[in-house]
């Protein structure tokens, strides 16, 4: 299966703009070459197994790994004994030689399963001749690089491990208006390493603890502003953080405006 946008060039110049996308399964021991050409191609190996070759170097490539094609080199793919079975998308326009460096995507990396649904999804995005069927590719395109630069960082959690982060976003999510909640007293509750908490919540949800809980806080602050007319210290305490003046600097940091006049901007905008 192939398929490329139906405009040669994108309608909207967007950071991602997804030129093609493709569903290969090669026989035993077939060679799949192309020359260079001015794209990026990123590979995700299904099932079966086979050698990617660049810079002169072979790597053997199994289920579940990431690779990719820099812009200007020629490809050359040779199938395993048990054939090959790999989705592939290709990305063009002024921005696409820093995805890499941008989604912190090794040449060569283990991703875990590839999400064939996503490329599906990508299929049928590039199948619409609109401008919004391009901007969806571009979507679909940057939900699958996430999954590869999240999945590259370390070995993949263990069950206790995703249970330690689970529990810890529960507890948080529950408890995070009592200002005395902070990490250490997380850690303490769970009975594990702080470290070890930074490290498999990051892992499994994106972000730190500390700026989990910060931001639920702020989130509520938020929401208490604009729907409510409590005076600003109650607004601190109940969303969590009773010092008033960190209270005003928070949320002048992030929005721009003093909680007083975020309050009146917004809710007259509501």
């Amino acid at each position: 299966m192939l398929r490329y946008r139906l405009h040669t060039t994108p309608s909207r110049a967007m950071p991602l703009n997804v030129r093609s996308a493709g569903h290969y399964q090669l026989a035993p021991h077939r060679i799949e070459t192309r020359g260079a050409g001015d794209f990026l191609q990123i590979f995700w190996s299904v099932a079966g197994g086979g050698t990617f070759r660049i810079n002169g170097n072979a790597h053997a490539i199994k289920p579940g790994v990431l690779f990719f094609y820099p812009a200007g080199e020629n490809h050359h793919l040779v199938a395993g004994p048990e054939g090959w079975d790999y989705r592939w998308l290709t990305f063009d326009g002024v921005h696409h030689r820093t995805i890499p460096a941008d989604y912190n995507l090794a040449l060569v990396q283990s991703a875990g399963p590839c999400p064939t649904a996503l490329f599906d999804q990508l299929d049928a995005c590039l199948q619409d001749p609109t401008a919004n069927g391009e901007l969806r590719a571009s979507v679909i395109a940057y939900e699958i690089l996430l999954l590869a630069s999240s999945s590259q960082t370390d070995s993949p959690l263990t069950g206790q491990h995703l249970d330690t982060a689970s529990r810890a976003k529960a507890w948080l999510d529950l408890h995070f208006t009592d200002a005395r909640l902070n990490i250490t007293t997380l850690t303490t509750r769970l009975r594990v390493h702080r470290a070890t908490l930074h490290r498999v919540f990051t892992r499994n949800y994106g972000v730190s603890p500390v700026q989990y809980l910060g931001r639920l806080r702020l989130r509520l602050a938020l929401e208490l502003l604009t729907s409510t007319r409590l005076p600003i210290a109650d607004v601190a305490i109940r969303a969590g953080l009773p010092d008033v003046a960190y209270f005003s600097k928070l949320i002048t940091r992030h929005t721009g405006y003093s909680p007083r006049a975020y309050r009146r901007r917004h809710t007259h905008a509501a």
